[in-house]
């Protein structure tokens, strides 16, 4: 282990985040797939679902990836008095408007389809805490917002809440102000059980693998590099993890994916030096700009290939060439939404957002962040 900075270091390990991101959308989109076989389809999905289910675990990559990022994009918002209320600005202009367009979609679907809202397992107070992230129990009583996938955003956004608050004080103290804040929030929720809902789904475990990825991150901003040839090892010794947990001795999903995911994220941001990045692991790197769209919009295109597959269904291997047309579908129409809805959005939006909560202005952290690379994350 050795100290180092640089802005190749930094340029690595950015296109290193947005593999991830790129990898945990599709995981989490092979998973879905499998259940569009069963539910929709009635087939057998060419990856057995008890194996696709893995791709769950995508999710537990995203909260250490958006842990890391936090703490990686937000250097110079430390400590100052601006830094909140401009970090929660440009949150909600990245997450809200593909959030809610998607919602209002399946809301529009859901007034079509249904004669009333109950009919739908729906109810205006679940709605209306849908659109505002706001965990709520449906009418059957299961938790789950209008867009299913949307119940890590519940998660993220309350995240978000907590760690503008900690921008309020330098890198180190905030961090572990978080950190202490889930954990005394987790111990909570379990001696205090049952809590009011919301209570009780932030106090969830998981929230903790948001700290793991802040520490990576504040390893990171203090130059902790490991040797290239280490990176490898923590990546495989995540995914054996993963597996050894889940077959041997199933535990809390903080550990049994959370700290699997944090060995895979630390392989690959703290290696030194990284190599130069092949066509595919660039393809990957973009696809990760996509990846928030990807997960939102998956449910949605993976509709789009249904009248296909009567004709594939006598083919050889009609189970995998239907997968790849979802596969395919997903990945277009994420991409498309990317390019044409979110980007362009985000970029209108950013500014103006800006005007009403202008970054702090504190030019030594500004340098040292374009230095580092922080303004290359969203």
């Amino acid at each position: 282990m050795r100290f180092s900075r640089g802005v190749e270091a930094a340029a690595g390990s950015l296109l290193s985040i947005q593999v991830l991101r790129a990898i945990a959308a599709l995981a989490v989109t092979v998973d879905h797939m499998s259940r569009e076989f069963g539910l929709k389809l009635h087939a057998a999905a060419p990856i057995p679902p008890s194996v696709a289910a893995y791709g769950g675990a995508g999710v537990d990559l995203f909260f250490v990836i958006s842990g890391f990022i936090m703490v990686y994009a937000s250097d110079r918002l430390f400590g100052q008095r601006g830094g909140p209320a401009h970090f929660a600005m440009r949150r909600c202009v990245r997450i809200i408007p593909l959030y809610w367009a998607a919602s209002v979609i399946l809301l529009a679907f859901v007034l079509r389809r249904y004669p009333d809202l109950a009919s739908a397992d729906l109810s205006p107070s679940s709605i209306a805490a849908s659109f505002l992230f706001i965990p709520w129990a449906k009418p059957d009583g299961t938790i789950q917002p209008l867009h299913a996938v949307g119940w890590t955003l519940n998660y993220e956004m309350f995240f978000y809440l907590v760690f503008s608050v900690a921008l309020l004080a330098p890198r180190r103290a905030a961090v572990f102000a978080v950190t202490g804040f889930f954990a005394v929030l987790v111990a909570l929720g379990q001696l205090l059980a049952p809590l009011p809902v919301p209570l009780a789904y932030w106090s969830d475990p998981v929230i903790c693998e948001f700290a793991y990825g802040l520490w990576i991150a504040v390893l990171y901003r203090e130059g902790v590099r490991l040797p290239r040839w280490a990176s490898a090892p923590l990546v495989l010794a995540g995914i054996a993890t993963a597996t050894i947990l889940s077959f041997v001795m199933p535990g809390p999903r903080c550990v049994q994916f959370g700290i699997p995911a944090a060995l895979v994220v630390a392989g690959l941001v703290l290696v030194d030096r990284p190599r130069r990045a092949s066509r595919a692991w660039r393809a990957l790197g973009l696809l990760g700009d996509a990846s928030y769209a990807l997960y939102l919009l998956h449910p949605f295109a993976m509709t789009l290939p249904r009248p296909l597959y009567p004709y594939l269904s006598g083919l050889p291997g009609a189970a995998w060439l239907y997968a790849l047309a979802l596969l395919i579908s997903a990945v277009t129409v994420a991409v498309l939404a990317h390019l044409l809805f979110e980007k362009p959005l985000t970029r209108r939006l950013q500014p103006l957002g800006s005007a009403v909560f202008p970054p702090p202005q504190n030019r030594v952290a500004v340098a040292a962040g374009r230095q580092s690379g922080a303004q290359a994350l969203p």
